[in-house]
């Protein structure tokens, strides 16, 4: 009976010590993760953090498939200041861009419909709607002042969470203000409205009116290094260049005309073949490989250009002038090739039917 203190005593610290034990044993693999992959997620990021659930989960604010119908043409701005970095410390954004860039291929697209989803369940917040899908280089200047944004919705979520979609396409807003809606209702289409030059959905992401990277969940213009999740439900890969659909065209491409689809068909008396290459965020050294192989197989012409600058948007293209006796009738082929050092190729194909 004496000894019984020291034996609860004891009972107790062997209690203390297997919890102890346990805690470390179930925590260690997280805070491993953390402590050798922090630098490793500037690569490939979040590697350290599989499976673990989003703070707040969003899904995909597009009804498209990423690298094949769509791609991100930029992210959040994280860079301090007059620094331009995005959320793995790189350059593919620019200065002050506070959301994420969905791009789709052209005008085309835009016309036959991308619908935009809401990226989680809440109350819509606000919209604006009613104004024309125009580039921003045929609108007057301060003719967008505060409305820069175009076309939008806002939604408020539970938590103090609230997303925003921008550039919305006229008339394809099917929400009202104070109406319920979840996770992958359809609220409108992609478009040209606003302040851009391209068709796309800028969308944003905030927490108690703070700008977040639902990439890391850091914050805007607040650095690049950060110990935060993804709040993306399910996980969407870092690409630093994204090499758009190619184009067939007769006459080269401009910045004007760069956002047009490209021909389906072309005249065999016509005045040139050109395959045209549209590139968000190329740099000096990338190299970009054209080839043109006629009906029959055999390369018509082919082109290796190594980029000179670095460019938020680039238009290259490449091809020829009739030649005599007009281009062969058939259907001609088109491959463009974008090599960066330390990436692996991205390959886009064309092809246009050549008609008497």
């Amino acid at each position: 009976m004496h000894n019984r203190p020291g034996l609860v005593l004891g009972v107790i610290l062997l209690i203390m010590a297997v919890m102890l034990t346990y805690r470390n044993l179930t925590r260690e693999p997280f805070e491993l993760a953390e402590r050798k992959g922090h630098q490793a997620s500037r690569e490939d990021y979040a590697a350290g953090r599989e499976g673990r659930t989003p703070t707040f989960p969003i899904a995909f604010p597009l009804a498209c498939t990423l690298g094949e119908d769509c791609w991100i043409g930029r992210y959040m701005d994280r860079g301090i200041g007059a620094d331009v970095q995005d959320f793995m410390c790189k350059a593919s954004t620019q200065n002050g861009h506070k959301g994420t860039d969905f791009a789709i291929a052209d005008l085309s697209r835009m016309a036959e419909g991308v619908a935009v989803l809401a990226a989680a369940s809440g109350k819509v917040a606000r919209l604006r709607d009613g104004m024309a899908d125009v580039s921003v280089d045929k609108v007057d200047e301060g003719a967008l002042d505060g409305r820069e944004c175009g076309n939008a919705v806002v939604i408020d979520h539970i938590g103090g969470w609230q997303t925003q979609y921008c550039h919305m396409k006229k008339g394809s807003i099917q929400v009202v203000p104070g109406q319920n809606v979840s996770a992958g209702d359809k609220i409108g289409e992609i478009g040209l409205s606003g302040q851009t030059e391209y068709p796309h959905l800028h969308f944003s992401l905030r927490h108690n009116k703070m700008d977040i990277d639902p990439f890391d969940g850091g914050h805007f213009e607040q650095g690049c290094d950060t110990e935060k999740d993804p709040l993306w439900r399910e996980r969407i890969d870092y690409r630093p260049v994204t090499l758009m659909p190619a184009q067939f065209s007769a006459n080269p491409q401009d910045k004007a005309s760069r956002w047009k689809a490209g021909a389906d068909t072309l005249k065999a008396e016509g005045p040139g073949l050109i395959l045209t290459a549209r590139i968000f965020h190329a740099r000096t050294g990338d190299t970009l490989t054209f080839t043109i192989k006629d009906p029959t197989g055999e390369t018509f012409a082919e082109k290796a250009v190594t980029i000179d600058q670095n460019r938020q948007i680039l238009t290259q293209y490449f091809g020829k002038k009739r030649p005599i006796g007009g281009f062969k009738h058939g259907t001609w082929r088109g491959e463009i090739v974008l090599r960066r050092d330390g990436m692996d190729d991205q390959t886009q194909t064309a092809e246009v039917s050549v008609l008497p």
